[in-house]
């Protein structure tokens, strides 16, 4: 390995940058190089190549227009990140690297020798399209410079890692950088791009701020943790995690108990998120300011029962993870989030079970149908009824999945929270700020 290439690794390997890479058409030499410099189990969670027409379209989940276009690299990177996320879960130094090539071969291809590589992660996109002379190089060297390629984007990507600092110099709302003076990544291609046949063209598109990237559109869900944007487009290793959905104006603590009581009900390791979905049916979606407002309530948030992250004084400590989204109906958030398991209040259940919202019975029966079928199931919690309960009796009561009329053949997708209790609202705690 010429010793250029080889810092380059090396660089991608001490930075804190972790990556899955799809490549196919060419390439593949990358991944044997990342792998032969040690200390590629800290950068390399894995490695992927949809060769044939088949592989490509179970990756993309669809079929590309082009195979070999920089949408196409694209897609294929936003693949490889969403298949990051949901292997190691969110990560704000976590990139997907798509590349695609159309190189040598026989018999002569009619079009240009070309490479397109891609990268995505929570910053956006940096994408790099090389244009090979015909007739200079031969299948293996082309691969070769494919290859020098994909580690270019890789140490571009690691320089970016670097630059952007630690957890603590992120806010909610943008991604700032820190003071550390960004490290200049190591140009492994340049001297072997050969003017004026090759042609090498990099671009970078930012993500800009996650939060509006979100309200446009351009993806359903984000995550923050401890305000720092961790994954865009994808609920990492959703099925690990129980979710506790709500709009949160303000947090109080009788969501925090609601989860961690949920929590407790779930194996040692389960992730606790709260998700606020920004979008809603009746009321539209909410302004940014309003969204950047309440996401920053869950910067310091912490749960006393946490089991996977240890302060240094021993305290056992767990920070859960904030999903917004553009899923205000549960059968939307499963589909976001497959295996999780939501935590309810008995009023939002009775809601989730009133065939009305689903046009009849059989409407229903089909959404739930849908959610069990991707693997999430329901906490339901108790909730101190206001009187008038609709069953003659004006006075307040207790509540709980008991009095839920769960329909037939779904009773195991719900579970009952037990003896917690704890009596507060939103909308009292708003009241009484108001009244101040």
């Amino acid at each position: 390995m010429e010793p250029t290439l080889r810092a380059a690794v090396e660089a991608v390997h001490a930075s804190p940058l972790r990556a899955v890479l799809n490549v196919t058409g060419g390439g593949a030499q990358s991944m044997g190089w990342v792998m032969a410099v040690p200390g590629a189990s800290k950068t390399l969670i894995e490695a992927y190549v949809p060769y044939a027409r088949e592989s490509m379209i179970d990756c993309l989940g669809a079929e590309p227009g082009q195979y070999v276009s920089a949408s196409t690299a694209r897609d294929m990177a936003v693949a490889a990140y969403r298949r990051g996320a949901r292997l190691r879960g969110g990560d704000r130094h976590l990139v997907g690297i798509g590349c695609t090539c159309a190189l040598a071969s026989s018999p002569p291809k009619k079009g240009p020798h070309r490479c397109h590589v891609a990268t995505f992660g929570a910053l956006g996109f940096a994408e790099y399209t090389l244009t090979m002379e015909k007739g200079r190089r031969d299948r293996w060297e082309e691969d070769g410079l494919a290859s020098m390629l994909v580690v270019q984007a890789l140490a571009d990507a690691a320089a970016e890692a670097e630059a952007t600092g630690d957890t603590d110099d992120i806010n909610i709302g943008n991604i700032k950088n820190s003071d550390k003076a960004a490290m200049i990544p190591i140009d492994v291609v340049g001297k072997h791009v050969v003017s004026p046949g090759d042609v090498m063209e990099r671009t970078s598109r930012p993500l800009g701020d996650p939060l509006e990237y979100l309200a446009s559109g351009e993806c359903d869900v984000v995550e923050y943790t401890r305000g720092a944007c961790t994954a865009v487009g994808v609920a990492p290793r959703s099925n690990n995690c129980v979710v506790l959905p709500g709009s949160f104006n303000p947090i109080h603590d009788g969501h925090r108990g609601m989860l961690r009581a949920a929590l407790s009900l779930r194996p040692s390791g389960a992730v606790a998120v709260y998700e606020l979905a920004v979008t809603n049916a009746d009321k539209g979606t909410l302004p940014l300011d309003e969204v950047a407002r309440r996401a920053a309530q869950f910067a310091t948030e912490e749960l006393d029962i946490g089991k996977t992250e240890t302060e240094n004084d021993g305290a056992v400590v767990h920070h859960p993870r904030l999903w917004l989204t553009r899923a205000p109906l549960y059968s939307q958030k499963a589909e976001l989030m497959p295996g999780a398991t939501f935590v309810l209040g008995h009023d939002t259940a009775v809601r989730l079970l009133n065939p009305a919202y689903y046009g009849g019975k059989a409407g229903m029966a089909n959404a739930l149908n849908a959610i069990r079928s991707l693997g999430c199931s329901f906490i339901v919690a108790g909730r101190l009824s206001s009187g008038g309960d609709g069953e003659g009796c004006d006075e307040s009561r207790f509540l709980t999945l008991d009095d839920v009329d769960v329909p037939e053949g779904f009773e195991t997708m719900f579970e009952a929270l037990g003896d917690w209790r704890q009596d507060v609202s939103s909308t009292e705690l708003r009241a009484a700020n108001e009244g101040k």
